[in-house]
């Protein structure tokens, strides 16, 4: 994977460079929905699923080349995904059918 670097600049000299930070996007899990229902993202990002919910709930890609299972989370409890390719996929919860999340991420 490329990674981006910052560089910081004083006048001719170059001072350091240090790698840019990966965002993180925080999808809230609660009244049988994530929240955000859909989200843009960047190669390199994390998504952290929180349960807020007094429910357990699940993180599961079934998207063919993305699929992945973060397993149960109890209430209060979260789980970090980290987006390492680009695509669209999508987030379900195994428990509950309807509970859904698109997740779109560029390069």
């Amino acid at each position: 994977m490329k990674r981006a670097f910052l560089a910081f600049l004083a006048g001719p000299t170059l001072l350091w460079a240090v790698p840019a930070l990966a965002g993180e996007h925080v999808v809230r899990m609660a009244g049988m929905a994530y929240a955000p229902a859909a989200i843009g993202a960047k190669l390199g990002d994390t998504i952290r699923f929180v349960n807020d919910d007094g429910t357990a709930h699940n993180v599961f890609v079934p998207t063919v080349g993305f699929g992945v299972d973060l397993g149960k989370q109890d209430p209060g409890k979260e789980a970090t995904l980290v987006l390492a390719k680009a695509g669209r996929f999508e987030v379900e919860c195994v428990f509950h059918p309807d509970m859904r999340i698109a997740v779109a991420v560029s390069r």
